[in-house]
């Protein structure tokens, strides 16, 4: 598939996650508490977190090893999009 070519805005990318029983029914408490389904709910959670340059950075001094693998969150103003950009290597 030629990326940008049909497809719209539409969803193409599958994501398999585990969770424990806990955070299961957690998370499917929260969507029944906001009449949403739990994969909807799991969807627009990760929309956020990848959405905030707080929780990128904290994540990032927290897991990252290497500098080089470093993204650096920035706000095209054109889309108003949140972008990654590489860090040059080190």
């Amino acid at each position: 598939m030629i990326e940008g070519k049909g497809l719209g805005d539409k969803k193409v990318n599958r994501v398999n996650i585990s969770l424990t029983n806990h955070y299961d029914t957690k998370l499917k408490r929260l969507a029944r508490s906001l009449n949403l389904h739990h994969t909807t709910l799991a969807h627009e959670l990760l929309t956020l977190c990848l959405d905030s340059p707080e929780l990128i950075d904290h994540l990032q001094n927290e897991y990252t090893i290497h500098n080089a693998y470093k993204v650096l969150p920035l706000k095209n103003y054109q889309t108003g999009k949140l972008e990654f950009l590489l860090h040059e290597k080190d």
